[in-house]
């Protein structure tokens, strides 16, 4: 495996302006780069290399792209295969994995993951010994340590969901290394149970440290103002533009607003362990805490506090409502988001006025009438879908808030999977009218008026998977929740669907050399 050493590796920076007040050090280098041995060297170094993981989250190898609209989404057959981006074009015409732009994809996700981890294992290890009194709050080193373990997980379990079998399948053979030091040289590959127990262990653990700060710290009402803006931006849900104390007592001027605190949406923070949890329950099939943890989302004071819904905003525009003022991302539905501001240009250059065209939606969509899914995310004259970008306008040059607050949301997990997750749970256990019930409040949500039902598990489980292809165009969950069901189709724009071809839900590992 490829040597990294601590004075050669390399924190990459993001936001950088949010630590202007004390990043004198970082003049040690020049550029957005900065040397272990000199990151360290304040408490501001933590705030900037937990920063640089999240850039490096919401790069084009991971949810800047190819784990939302680019590779995920085409392994989800969103898109037509002579249309897709040609990078993508391999499996869609030939049913595997082999041809070079794959593969090279692969590595790219794989290394940029593990890279992240590094980071992950390189902060903490380095924050493990540094004194809580030097930070600017007393709960600060634990929150960053809460995230940097969070993310950790989170990284691990997205490669796990790509690259090894299901539990469903009922393999439990070697998984992938689950790395937890800083420089690992020598991988151990852990079981897949094993694996699975580590995700949950690190999840488990940002869950309880978070909870306090979140909640008892930074949503309390000492600090969280509600009612001064729409609180359908998500910025102002997570406590954008408030204030805080600093160390002598004294009130910040809008301190969490535009410093390392800001957007919490955009960060891994206590309801995204949750969430997060659920998934992982759900894909191992543990049922019982798959719900439990879904109920914690859906029940939790968060969803009141802070109007935490459904978007059902986003209805077909009249003549004068214009598409630049639709929220394709369905704001306050991410419970965990990570933020690139970059992502509608890179869209547009990968995707011009050719590529990515999906495919046909009709027999998919059951209320084509209503459903603004289909009414107004669907452009039938160019094929496009309306989430990252939209051919009809310039969504760059507009003004509109929908587009400064949305476009750069990169989701990661929503709320309506959290409704998925939980009506599977019931409806396995027998209550298949509650599980319908939970599956109605989503279509509610989308303008939706045609009613389904169902009689048995078999029927309902088809109601459940054309919903999730419904709602997660575009946005790479399907292939994720698919494959944890093992599902042996996917929506290809025919009545007849697509017949998954063996192997198509375990990715190849690269034989590239990477970093632990």
């Amino acid at each position: 495996m490829k040597r990294i050493t601590r004075y050669a590796s390399i924190l990459i920076l993001g936001a950088a302006s949010v630590l202007a007040s004390c990043n004198k050090w970082l003049d040690v280098t020049s550029g957005q780069e900065i040397f272990a041995e000199d990151a360290f060297a304040t408490t501001a170094g933590y705030r900037t290399a937990l920063v640089g993981i999240y850039e490096k989250a919401a790069s084009t190898s991971l949810w800047g792209q190819e784990l939302t609209w680019g590779l995920k989404s085409s392994l989800s057959w969103n898109y037509q295969a002579g249309s897709a981006v040609p990078k993508y074009r391999g499996p869609l015409q030939h049913d595997v994995f082999s041809d070079g732009q794959t593969m090279s994809t692969l590595n790219s996700i794989w290394s940029t993951a593990y890279n992240a981890i590094a980071n992950c294992n390189n902060l903490l290890q380095e924050i493990e010994g540094a004194d809580p009194g030097e930070f600017e709050y007393s709960w600060e080193k634990d929150m960053i340590k809460a995230e940097a373990t969070g993310m950790r997980a989170l990284f691990h379990f997205e490669l796990y969901s790509l690259f090894v079998a299901a539990p469903v399948t009922g393999f439990n053979g070697t998984a992938l290394p689950y790395v937890k030091e800083y420089p690992t040289l020598a991988p151990v590959y852990a079981s897949s149970a094993d694996f699975l127990k580590n995700v949950i262990d690190d999840l488990t653990y940002a869950m309880k440290t978070l909870e306090p700060i979140d909640v008892d710290e930074l949503m309390s009402t000492s600090h969280f103002i509600s009612g001064g803006k729409e609180l359908n931006n998500m910025d102002y849900y997570f406590f954008q533009g408030v204030g805080a104390p600093n160390m002598t007592g004294e009130k910040r001027e809008n301190a969490f607003g535009n410093g390392f605190f800001a957007r919490r949406c955009c960060r891994f923070n206590y309801w995204a362990s949750i969430a997060l949890l659920s998934r992982v329950y759900s894909y191992m099939r543990d049922f019982d805490n798959a719900e439990k943890y879904a109920d914690m989302i859906l029940d939790e004071t968060y969803c009141t506090v802070f109007s935490f819904t459904l978007n059902s905003k986003n209805t077909k525009p009249s003549t004068n409502y214009g598409y630049n003022q639709i929220d394709y991302k369905r704001r306050p539905e991410p419970i965990l988001s990570f933020w690139n501001d970059k992502v509608c240009d890179k869209y547009s250059t990968a995707v011009g006025t050719t590529y990515n065209r999906i495919v046909a939606p009709e027999s998919l969509f059951d209320d084509q009438t209503n459903d603004y899914r289909f009414t107004t995310l669907y452009n039938p004259d160019t094929f496009m879908y309306r989430v990252w970008d939209d051919q009809d306008y310039t969504m760059k040059s507009t003004s509109s808030d929908n587009i400064k607050y949305s476009i750069p949301l990169l989701p990661v997990i929503e709320l309506p999977e959290m409704y998925f997750i939980k009506a599977e749970a019931i409806a396995r256990k027998g209550d298949i009218a509650g599980a319908m019930a939970l599956i109605k409040k989503v279509r509610d949500a989308r303008g939706c008026t045609a009613l389904l039902s169902a009689d048995d598990l078999d029927s309902f489980m088809n109601i459940l998977v054309d919903e999730v292809q419904r709602d997660c165009i575009q946005r790479g969950t399907t292939y994720t929740f698919l494959k944890k069901l093992n599902w042996p189709t996917m929506y290809d724009g025919t009545p007849a669907r697509k017949k998954l071809p063996e192997g198509w839900y375990v990715l190849p590992i690269p034989t590239s050399e990477t970093s632990f």
